[in-house]
Protein backbone atom coordinates (compact mmCIF):
# COMPACT_ATOMS: atom_id res chain seq x y z
CA UNK A 1 0.00 0.00 0.00
CA UNK A 2 3.10 2.76 0.58
CA UNK A 3 4.85 1.57 -1.86
CA UNK A 4 1.02 2.48 -3.98
CA UNK A 5 0.95 5.76 -2.51
CA UNK A 6 4.69 6.73 -3.04
CA UNK A 7 4.12 5.65 -6.53
CA UNK A 8 1.31 7.99 -7.05
CA UNK A 9 2.93 11.31 -5.39
CA UNK A 10 5.87 10.98 -7.31
CA UNK A 11 5.82 13.41 -9.92
CA UNK A 12 9.47 12.62 -11.79
CA UNK A 13 9.40 11.02 -15.23
CA UNK A 14 10.36 7.05 -14.96
CA UNK A 15 12.93 5.52 -17.09
CA UNK A 16 11.50 1.55 -17.41
CA UNK A 17 13.85 -1.08 -18.63
CA UNK A 18 14.54 -5.22 -18.44
CA UNK A 19 18.27 -5.34 -16.84
CA UNK A 20 20.76 -5.11 -18.95
CA UNK A 21 18.73 -3.12 -21.55
CA UNK A 22 21.79 0.08 -21.90
CA UNK A 23 20.02 2.00 -18.78
CA UNK A 24 23.14 2.36 -17.09
CA UNK A 25 24.77 4.08 -20.45
CA UNK A 26 21.20 6.42 -20.75
CA UNK A 27 21.38 6.99 -16.45
CA UNK A 28 24.89 8.41 -16.30
CA UNK A 29 23.87 11.13 -19.48
CA UNK A 30 21.50 12.01 -18.15
CA UNK A 31 22.75 12.95 -14.90
CA UNK A 32 25.39 14.62 -16.64
CA UNK A 33 22.48 17.05 -18.54
CA UNK A 34 21.42 17.56 -14.98
CA UNK A 35 17.58 15.79 -15.86
CA UNK A 36 15.77 14.41 -12.81
CA UNK A 37 14.79 10.91 -13.35
CA UNK A 38 13.69 7.80 -11.75
CA UNK A 39 14.93 4.48 -12.75
CA UNK A 40 12.53 1.25 -12.60
CA UNK A 41 13.22 -2.36 -13.51
CA UNK A 42 9.65 -2.95 -12.79
CA UNK A 43 9.94 -5.81 -10.62
CA UNK A 44 12.60 -7.73 -12.63
CA UNK A 45 16.01 -7.37 -10.79
CA UNK A 46 18.55 -9.93 -11.52
CA UNK A 47 18.67 -10.11 -7.62
CA UNK A 48 15.26 -10.58 -6.50
CA UNK A 49 15.17 -14.38 -8.75
CA UNK A 50 11.69 -13.86 -9.34
CA UNK A 51 9.52 -16.50 -11.99
CA UNK A 52 8.30 -14.73 -15.49
CA UNK A 53 5.19 -16.11 -14.43
CA UNK A 54 5.29 -13.12 -11.95
CA UNK A 55 5.26 -10.69 -14.40
CA UNK A 56 2.28 -8.18 -13.99
CA UNK A 57 1.02 -7.44 -17.22
CA UNK A 58 -1.08 -4.46 -15.55
CA UNK A 59 0.29 -1.22 -16.51
CA UNK A 60 -2.40 0.97 -15.39
CA UNK A 61 -0.27 2.41 -12.59
CA UNK A 62 2.25 4.01 -15.14
CA UNK A 63 -1.12 6.05 -16.47
CA UNK A 64 -0.99 9.59 -16.44
CA UNK A 65 3.10 9.35 -15.75
CA UNK A 66 5.40 10.39 -17.96
CA UNK A 67 7.76 6.99 -18.95
CA UNK A 68 10.15 6.39 -21.33
CA UNK A 69 10.47 2.37 -22.12
CA UNK A 70 13.67 1.57 -22.94
CA UNK A 71 14.04 -1.97 -24.84
CA UNK A 72 16.96 -3.61 -26.12
CA UNK A 73 17.99 -6.87 -28.07
CA UNK A 74 16.58 -9.73 -25.78
CA UNK A 75 19.47 -12.18 -26.98
CA UNK A 76 22.14 -9.28 -26.03
CA UNK A 77 19.87 -8.54 -22.90
CA UNK A 78 20.31 -12.16 -21.97
CA UNK A 79 23.56 -12.65 -22.33
CA UNK A 80 24.78 -9.58 -20.59
CA UNK A 81 22.32 -10.33 -17.68
CA UNK A 82 23.93 -13.48 -17.53
CA UNK A 83 27.79 -11.74 -16.45
CA UNK A 84 25.64 -9.58 -14.21
CA UNK A 85 23.81 -12.32 -12.30
CA UNK A 86 27.78 -14.64 -12.30
CA UNK A 87 29.94 -11.86 -12.02
CA UNK A 88 27.82 -9.25 -10.06
CA UNK A 89 24.90 -10.70 -8.05
CA UNK A 90 27.08 -13.84 -7.32
CA UNK A 91 24.55 -15.89 -8.34
CA UNK A 92 25.14 -19.72 -9.70
CA UNK A 93 23.49 -19.78 -12.92
CA UNK A 94 25.23 -22.93 -14.71
CA UNK A 95 26.26 -22.71 -18.11
CA UNK A 96 24.59 -20.34 -21.29
CA UNK A 97 22.24 -23.11 -22.11
CA UNK A 98 20.99 -22.89 -18.26
CA UNK A 99 20.93 -19.58 -18.40
CA UNK A 100 19.04 -18.76 -21.44
CA UNK A 101 16.39 -21.15 -20.36
CA UNK A 102 16.01 -20.02 -16.58
CA UNK A 103 12.61 -18.96 -15.52
CA UNK A 104 14.22 -16.20 -13.09
CA UNK A 105 16.42 -14.61 -15.89
CA UNK A 106 16.05 -16.30 -19.59
CA UNK A 107 15.24 -14.92 -22.40
CA UNK A 108 11.48 -15.61 -22.48
CA UNK A 109 10.66 -13.81 -19.27
CA UNK A 110 12.65 -10.92 -21.12
CA UNK A 111 10.44 -11.17 -23.90
CA UNK A 112 7.32 -11.79 -22.19
CA UNK A 113 8.55 -8.58 -20.01
CA UNK A 114 8.98 -6.51 -23.55
CA UNK A 115 5.88 -7.59 -24.81
CA UNK A 116 3.74 -6.88 -21.85
CA UNK A 117 4.49 -3.07 -22.11
CA UNK A 118 4.33 -3.56 -25.72
CA UNK A 119 0.28 -4.27 -25.51
CA UNK A 120 -0.01 -1.66 -22.87
CA UNK A 121 1.66 1.37 -24.46
CA UNK A 122 -0.91 1.97 -26.77
CA UNK A 123 -3.22 2.77 -23.73
CA UNK A 124 -0.83 4.89 -22.23
CA UNK A 125 -0.24 8.12 -23.74
CA UNK A 126 2.56 9.88 -21.55
CA UNK A 127 4.75 6.72 -22.86
CA UNK A 128 7.11 6.64 -25.73
CA UNK A 129 9.86 4.00 -26.39
CA UNK A 130 13.43 3.84 -27.01
CA UNK A 131 15.62 1.15 -28.54
CA UNK A 132 19.34 0.74 -27.28
CA UNK A 133 20.59 0.02 -30.45
CA UNK A 134 18.89 3.53 -31.48
CA UNK A 135 20.78 5.52 -28.96
CA UNK A 136 24.10 3.68 -30.49
CA UNK A 137 22.85 4.87 -34.07
CA UNK A 138 22.44 8.69 -33.10
CA UNK A 139 22.76 9.49 -29.45
CA UNK A 140 22.37 13.07 -29.83
CA UNK A 141 19.36 12.79 -31.36
CA UNK A 142 17.86 9.98 -29.01
CA UNK A 143 18.48 12.27 -26.23
CA UNK A 144 17.27 15.16 -27.78
CA UNK A 145 14.15 13.31 -28.45
CA UNK A 146 13.78 11.95 -24.84
CA UNK A 147 14.49 15.58 -23.34
CA UNK A 148 11.81 16.96 -25.96
CA UNK A 149 9.49 14.43 -24.56
CA UNK A 150 10.17 14.84 -20.74
CA UNK A 151 10.13 18.93 -21.75
CA UNK A 152 13.66 19.87 -20.94
CA UNK A 153 15.35 22.07 -22.41
CA UNK A 154 19.16 21.74 -23.00
CA UNK A 155 21.46 23.43 -25.94
CA UNK A 156 22.08 21.00 -28.78
CA UNK A 157 26.07 22.00 -27.84
CA UNK A 158 25.76 20.62 -24.41
CA UNK A 159 24.17 17.33 -26.09
CA UNK A 160 27.04 16.66 -28.44
CA UNK A 161 29.60 17.33 -25.61
CA UNK A 162 28.12 14.51 -23.62
CA UNK A 163 27.91 11.94 -26.33
CA UNK A 164 30.88 12.35 -27.08
CA UNK A 165 32.13 12.35 -23.75
CA UNK A 166 29.82 9.44 -22.64
CA UNK A 167 30.71 6.75 -25.50
CA UNK A 168 30.89 3.16 -24.16
CA UNK A 169 34.41 2.71 -24.49
CA UNK A 170 34.96 5.86 -22.70
CA UNK A 171 32.05 4.80 -20.04
CA UNK A 172 34.15 1.73 -19.53
CA UNK A 173 37.42 3.39 -19.15
CA UNK A 174 36.06 5.87 -16.79
CA UNK A 175 34.80 2.30 -14.66
CA UNK A 176 37.88 0.68 -14.66
CA UNK A 177 39.80 3.81 -13.63
CA UNK A 178 37.25 4.26 -10.94
CA UNK A 179 35.65 8.18 -11.37
CA UNK A 180 32.20 6.53 -11.69
CA UNK A 181 32.68 4.79 -8.74
CA UNK A 182 33.57 8.06 -7.19
CA UNK A 183 29.37 9.67 -8.10
CA UNK A 184 27.38 5.72 -8.33
CA UNK A 185 29.38 3.50 -5.75
CA UNK A 186 29.68 0.12 -5.89
CA UNK A 187 26.81 0.06 -9.04
CA UNK A 188 29.90 1.30 -11.36
CA UNK A 189 32.90 -0.39 -10.13
CA UNK A 190 33.98 -3.44 -11.45
CA UNK A 191 33.50 -6.58 -9.43
CA UNK A 192 36.99 -7.61 -10.90
CA UNK A 193 39.29 -4.86 -12.42
CA UNK A 194 40.84 -7.98 -13.87
CA UNK A 195 37.77 -9.76 -15.11
CA UNK A 196 36.79 -7.92 -18.35
CA UNK A 197 33.41 -9.83 -18.05
CA UNK A 198 32.98 -8.07 -14.36
CA UNK A 199 32.53 -4.57 -15.38
CA UNK A 200 29.39 -3.01 -15.00
CA UNK A 201 29.86 -1.36 -18.27
CA UNK A 202 31.27 -4.43 -20.86
CA UNK A 203 30.75 -4.27 -24.28
CA UNK A 204 27.44 -3.24 -25.35
CA UNK A 205 27.96 -4.88 -28.39
CA UNK A 206 24.80 -4.75 -30.78
CA UNK A 207 24.82 -8.67 -32.01
CA UNK A 208 27.98 -9.63 -29.49
CA UNK A 209 25.16 -12.37 -28.55
CA UNK A 210 27.04 -13.99 -30.84
CA UNK A 211 30.15 -14.48 -29.60
CA UNK A 212 28.79 -16.70 -26.35
CA UNK A 213 25.69 -18.65 -27.25
CA UNK A 214 26.07 -21.57 -29.54
CA UNK A 215 23.89 -22.45 -33.10
CA UNK A 216 21.43 -24.46 -30.65
CA UNK A 217 20.62 -21.25 -28.76
CA UNK A 218 20.55 -18.92 -31.00
CA UNK A 219 18.39 -21.52 -32.33
CA UNK A 220 16.03 -21.49 -28.95
CA UNK A 221 16.43 -18.06 -28.64
CA UNK A 222 15.24 -17.11 -32.38
CA UNK A 223 12.54 -20.13 -31.67
CA UNK A 224 11.32 -18.07 -29.14
CA UNK A 225 10.92 -14.44 -30.13
CA UNK A 226 9.41 -16.01 -34.10
CA UNK A 227 6.67 -17.65 -32.17
CA UNK A 228 5.86 -14.57 -30.00
CA UNK A 229 5.75 -12.56 -32.84
CA UNK A 230 8.15 -10.22 -30.91
CA UNK A 231 9.47 -8.15 -33.52
CA UNK A 232 6.53 -7.32 -35.28
CA UNK A 233 5.09 -6.54 -32.03
CA UNK A 234 8.04 -4.14 -31.24
CA UNK A 235 7.61 -2.75 -34.57
CA UNK A 236 4.04 -1.66 -34.46
CA UNK A 237 4.48 0.14 -31.44
CA UNK A 238 7.83 1.76 -32.49
CA UNK A 239 6.49 3.47 -35.08
CA UNK A 240 3.38 4.90 -33.30
CA UNK A 241 5.15 5.40 -30.38
CA UNK A 242 8.73 5.45 -30.79
CA UNK A 243 11.42 7.99 -30.42
CA UNK A 244 14.05 8.26 -33.12
CA UNK A 245 13.43 4.85 -34.22
CA UNK A 246 14.37 3.00 -36.96
CA UNK A 247 13.68 -0.73 -37.92
CA UNK A 248 16.71 -3.37 -37.66
CA UNK A 249 17.70 -6.01 -40.01
CA UNK A 250 17.76 -8.51 -37.27
CA UNK A 251 20.15 -10.92 -38.94
CA UNK A 252 22.79 -8.42 -39.42
CA UNK A 253 26.77 -8.78 -38.53
CA UNK A 254 27.22 -8.10 -35.28
CA UNK A 255 29.11 -4.27 -34.55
Amino acid sequence: MWFTKLFQTDERPLIVSFPKSGRTWLRVMLDDLGVTVQYSHDGTDHGRRKSLHSLNENKSRYKGRRTVLLVRDPRDTVVSGYFQVQKRHNIPVGSFSDFIRSDEHGIEKIIRFNTNWFLAVPRLPTVRCVQYEDIHRDTVGVLHSILEFLSVQVDDRALAKVADARTFQKMRSSEAKGDLGERYGAILLPSDVNDPESYKVRKGKIGGYRDYLSDDDVGYCDDLLLKSGYWAKLDKVFRQNGLNYQPIERSRIAV
